[in-house]
């Protein structure tokens, strides 16, 4: 099948080889010209669980044009264009897109509302994605995991073309149709919680769960998220190697049961393929604006809207910024003032473990 994929780094980059190494007519949309020239001169190129190099034509948004003269109009779009630029490039995409196409949202946050106000709900299909894989290089990318992806629609219904959709995704990670699409993406965003919060650190993700102090940072965090999606009435999903439901304040075993999850992290992560988050890797190497605002904020502003307080997480955007400016150092004191907030009477959690770190 014909797939078009926008956004051909870590996320999008990975399904755009894997489709083509199952023989789907795939071709790859990315503005970084020198991704794209890498692509087109030496191939794209997977390492870590899968070893690939494959030729797969990539382009520049500018080419759409010729793309559609030549082949005509999209049928299948994966769009993995980071948050902030959703917008834009699903504009870019309507005049191309098929009556009957479908715009499949391989991002983070809740982006889907966004792309169904340009190209219509009846051409967006959302998706909840978890596989790690890092851009390291142009034209190559380190995939840490392959587990499986779900599909579905807005609505929560089950139709025709999500399985159609899905017979042709599966070619890449193993993909699930599911009617509680809600419920997984706000379960990512309570790991995007946890994800930025470690990452304000210039550490490995194991290292940083080790200390008791970031724990209870994370579990502050983690848990003004699940208390937006409960007053929502979105039930969580639990996504794999971490449970979502398990921060939830009125657990009586959540203490318990994420320090099980951080001792499996401390431990497991030293042999990990990838052990820092793709947001570390946005801050430390690639220099970039993370994608805070439209995971961490988002979770602020809905919290706001349906009566919840999430200081803890609103810190945490502001401490974000603060790095990516450069007007706060990339070490553990972020972290120590996320601590000390979460800490407070106000805060999630009460209880002292010092301080963190180094």
């Amino acid at each position: 099948m014909r797939v078009t994929v926008v956004g051909a780094g870590a996320i999008g980059g990975t399904v755009g080889v894997l489709l083509s190494r199952a023989g789907h007519d795939v071709t790859l949309v990315d503005r970084d010209a020198a991704h794209v020239a890498a692509i087109n001169r030496d191939g794209f190129r997977l390492s870590g669980v899968v070893e690939s190099v494959e030729r797969v034509p990539a382009i520049a948004p500018e080419g759409l044009s010729d793309l559609v003269r030549e082949g005509g109009p999209l049928g299948l779009v994966v769009l993995a264009v980071k948050a902030m630029d959703t917008e834009a490039a699903t504009a870019s995409l309507l005049p191309h897109l098929a009556v009957d196409g479908a715009v499949v949202s391989y991002q983070n946050g809740l982006l889907e509302e966004r792309i169904a106000r340009i190209v219509g709900p009846e051409r967006t299909v959302g998706a909840f994605v978890h596989f790690g894989a890092d851009l390291v290089e142009p034209g190559h990318v380190v995939l840490a995991n392959r587990v499986a992806t779900h599909l579905g629609e807005l609505d929560g219904t089950e139709t025709p073309r999500l399985h159609r959709i899905a017979e042709v995704l599966a070619s890449a990670t193993p993909v699930v149709i599911t009617a509680n699409l809600a419920g997984h993406l706000w379960g990512k965003l309570c790991y995007a919680a946890l994800a930025y919060a470690v990452s304000t650190v210039d550490a490995p993700v194991d290292e940083v769960v080790a200390e008791p102090p970031a724990r209870e940072a994370i579990r502050a965090a983690v848990a003004e998220v699940v208390d937006v999606a409960r007053a929502q009435g979105i039930r969580l999903e639990n996504i794999p190697g971490f449970e979502a439901r398990a921060f939830d304040r009125r657990n009586p075993a959540r203490i318990a049961a994420t320090d099980a999850l951080f001792d499996r992290w401390a431990v497991e992560g030293k042999a990990a393929i990838k052990r820092h988050m793709g947001i570390h890797r946005d801050i430390k190497v690639r220099k970039r604006r993370t994608e805070v605002d439209d995971q961490v904020g988002a979770v602020v502003e809905r919290g706001r809207s349906v009566g919840v307080a999430t200081p803890i997480n609103a810190l945490l955007v502001e401490l974000i910024h603060q790095i990516e400016r450069g007007e706060r150092a990339h070490d553990w004191s972020a972290l120590r003032e996320l601590h000390a907030a979460a800490s407070r009477p106000t805060g999630a959690d009460r209880t002292s473990a010092g301080t963190p770190g180094r």
